[in-house]
């Protein structure tokens, strides 16, 4: 059977206290450590992770606000844009309508004075015309129907001056 001894009881507990020691300095001492590095490099690339986070958020914060200020500068920019474009076009309109103005005022002036030459034109052919017609309608009669007839006039003004 069993034998229970004392000094088989106590080398053995003497075994199980180097084994121990033995294994808690060659064993758990490394493991240990491997987790404290394990622990230490973990926190750091928390750290790491959170500083980079923050930096991600300011640098998100920072592109928002310039977004947001480049759309305002665009909008800026574009109805500055919008107003130039529309004091330009009212100066194009305003020296247009001048100009048509001008040149209305230059080809009324111009009709006037062709039609001003086209009434002495006329006014000299209608003289013209009128001298024509009186030459030859003198030229057909005779000298003496001619006097006569100035004769008859003459005495039918007088004559009317008697009566």
């Amino acid at each position: 059977m069993l034998k229970i001894d004392f000094w088989n009881i106590a080398f053995t507990v003497i075994n199980i206290l180097v084994l121990y020691v033995f294994l808690k300095h060659f064993l758990l001492a490394p493991v240990k450590k491997i987790l404290e590095e394990r622990k230490a490099i973990i926190e750091r690339d928390l750290d790491a992770a959170s500083a980079a986070k923050t930096e991600a958020d300011r640098l998100k914060k920072e592109y928002e606000t310039s977004l947001r200020l480049a759309g305002e500068e665009a909008s800026k920019i574009v109805e500055e844009a919008r107003i130039k474009g529309q004091s330009e076009y009212d100066r194009i309109m305003e020296q247009a309508n001048r100009d048509a103005a001008r040149q209305k005022e230059r080809a009324g002036k111009a009709i006037a004075q062709e039609r001003e030459r086209a009434m002495e034109e006329l006014k000299l052919s209608t003289a013209e015309l009128a001298l024509s017609a009186a030459e030859k309608l003198l030229g057909k009669q005779s000298k003496a129907e001619k006097d006569r007839q100035l004769y008859d006039a003459f005495l039918g003004e007088s004559g009317d001056c008697h009566d």
